[in-house]
């Protein structure tokens, strides 16, 4: 064998080893300074674990330069907060100093774009800055796909880089992709519930670079659940699967980067992170999307109202009730051709479910379940922060089942439920068969939500 088949080799094997152990190595890692290899123009805002895990903010002069450039002075709306400087706008402020004579992948999407919609790749390009590799998650490097990729490895000619399907046959880098390069480069926008797909293809090229030790730079994102707690279980054993795989409650209300610095903590001892925090973001508003902040973070939701209702509707894609998938309203529009939805709206307003309106309305999918059925339907939509996305779809839920025997959570053919996965264990399930109360249901998971957000109170970035 030669000697670089070897190595390929003793790699696997450490790799191997390292997952089924999870193994901390941190005290044989190589001192890394936070100050050094162009960070210059930035401020250390905070680091962990001998400087192992960095997290920036820019100097000031940067401030002024990203407002007369980006004209953060002026506002279309009236909003309350500041305007959001995301991560990507920063590093763009100080040409990706830290990026030079490096070699490195890129993980992002449709969302990884500055304040004037350029994306990432076409910045990176016009400061002469060419990653080796794009990895792509669910619906692809540019949004446009909503389905499983037939390849795993293909040449984008707009930009001359090969881009590694990561929503394909495979959903883990392979070692080889990534051993030769010198940093990984994330820059996604995230719903954070655990269902969500990119967190799993995140925490795939996590443990990649925990076993090869390389450097992660996360460019940080907004999320507009910073204005509820985590909700639900942590994950239980024998329920993981690419719509169950972080160790977090279902809905942990954290950025991109807070969740690596969760990761690099609490698993993954030999990352090396540079995190290069936003400025201006505040978890308790939800009103900077009016800023241009928010981009929709896949096709399925098209609006920061859709994203807000995903966390309490998602469980709707275990059973036989669309969720409005082909309309121009997934998510907030759901029903079916059996649904009597005047005897469940009559029944959800005598709740007074908090912040949340009901509606009638009728649909036809041109995708997915009941494709070019009329069906009857109700529209949800929040109304303000005291909305409960857990508590009003399982209500929703438990009323749907009440009152229609044709209701049914969907069973596959090994006998396995797919809502199981999405909630993590099987108590989601088994409290709407035995049509508890929510009070009841809450029982099941409170104290899991509560010991994670006291667990990570004082590692968050943003409060």
């Amino acid at each position: 064998m030669c000697r670089k088949g070897f190595l390929v080799l003793l790699v696997s094997v450490f790799y191997q080893f390292c997952s089924s152990n999870q193994v901390a190595l941190s005290e044989k890692l190589i001192f890394f300074d936070c100050s050094n290899n162009g960070y210059e123009n930035f401020e250390i805002y905070q680091f962990y674990d001998k400087k192992r895990i960095c997290i920036y903010s820019p100097k000031s002069k940067f401030f002024e330069k990203i407002k007369k450039e980006n004209h953060l002075y002026e506002k279309l709306f009236n909003s309350s907060s500041e305007y959001v400087i995301t991560g990507l706008d920063i590093a763009e402020s100080v040409n990706f100093s830290f990026l030079k004579n490096k070699k490195f992948a890129v993980f992002t999407n449709a969302t990884g774009v500055n304040s004037k919609l350029y994306n990432i790749l076409e910045i990176l390009l016009k400061n002469n800055i060419k990653p080796e590799l794009l990895l792509e998650p669910e619906h692809g490097v540019f949004g446009g796909e909503d389905t499983v990729f037939n390849e795993v490895l293909t040449y984008d000619k707009k930009y001359n880089i090969y881009k590694l399907n990561l929503y394909s046959k495979i959903q883990k880098p392979p070692l080889e992709y990534i051993e030769n390069l010198d940093s990984i480069l994330i820059d996604i926008q995230n719903l954070p519930v655990r269902c969500y797909t990119y967190v799993s293809t995140l925490m795939y090229i996590l443990e990649v670079a925990d076993v090869l030790q390389k450097e992660v730079i996360i460019l940080d994102r907004p999320h507009p659940y910073g204005i509820w707690k985590p909700m639900g279980p942590y994950l239980e054993e024998g329920y993981e699967s690419f719509v169950s795989l972080a160790p977090v409650p279902f809905l942990y209300s954290m950025t991109p980067a807070e969740f690596v610095l969760y990761m690099a903590l609490h698993r993954y001892h030999n990352l090396k992170i540079r995190i290069i925090k936003m400025e201006n973001f505040d978890p308790a508003l939800v009103d900077w999307v009016l800023a241009s902040t928010w981009i929709n973070p896949s096709p399925n939701i098209p609006d920061l109202e859709t994203s807000l209702v995903y966390a309490g509707m998602v469980f709707f894609e275990g059973t036989n009730i669309s969720l409005g998938r082909g309309t121009t309203r997934p998510f907030i529009y759901f029903g079916s051709p059996w649904l009597d939805n005047k005897k469940v709206i009559a029944e959800l307003r005598n709740l007074n479910l908090p912040g949340v309106n009901f509606g009638l309305a009728q649909f036809r999918p041109a995708a997915s379940l009941y494709k070019g059925e009329l069906c009857n339907g109700i529209q949800i939509r929040p109304v303000s922060k005291d909305f409960h996305p857990i508590r009003t779809g399982y209500e929703l839920m438990r009323i749907i089942k009440k009152y229609h025997s044709e209701f049914r959570i969907i069973q596959n053919a090994k006998g396995e439920y797919f809502i199981d996965k999405l909630w993590g264990n099987p108590s989601y399930r088994i409290a709407i068969e035995n049509n508890l109360t929510y009070s009841e249901f809450e029982k099941l998971w409170i104290k899991d939500s509560e010991h994670f957000y006291n667990y990570i109170y004082n590692i968050r970035i943003y409060k």
